[in-house]
């Protein structure tokens, strides 16, 4: 095997070398970002725990605006945007908590599909859920 046959097969393996960590990096984006989304729709689901806390809250103190203050309080502990709040009092005389969180997904690259515009408004959906939760 000639010196220039070796330097073309070593040129080769460099190729493919850079090759699989390009695309090694690009499935950890995907994946990382997959996560982020996924976390983020989980966090949102803390809306009804945010209104169990409102519930709880006003069971012990009869404070309507204490009930809200425990619901944010709640959310913020997770990073979650608390979005509305609804304390609405029931024919039978119960209170029920509303509240609806809105979550944030940090991602690497999901984000910058916002940039083609028939797709911004699912990106921004999909990277900011929002959920309702209920209590009484």
């Amino acid at each position: 095997m000639s010196r220039r046959s070796r330097l073309r097969s070593q040129d080769g393996f460099i190729r493919d070398v850079i090759w699989i960590v390009v695309i090694l990096a690009v499935i950890a984006v995907v994946v990382l970002d997959g996560m982020a989304i996924f976390r983020a729709y989980q966090s949102a689901d803390d809306a009804t725990s945010a209104a169990d806390e409102a519930h709880t809250e006003y069971a012990q103190s009869q404070n309507a605006d204490a009930a809200k203050r425990a619901a944010q309080q709640y959310l913020d502990k997770s990073g979650i945007e608390m979005v509305g709040y609804k304390a609405v009092r029931t024919a039978d005389g119960t209170v029920k908590f509303t509240v609806t969180a809105k979550a944030t997904a940090d991602t690497y690259a999901f984000r910058y599909l916002a940039a083609i515009p028939p797709l911004k408004d699912w990106v921004e959906r999909t990277t900011h859920p929002t959920r309702t939760g209920s209590a009484e």
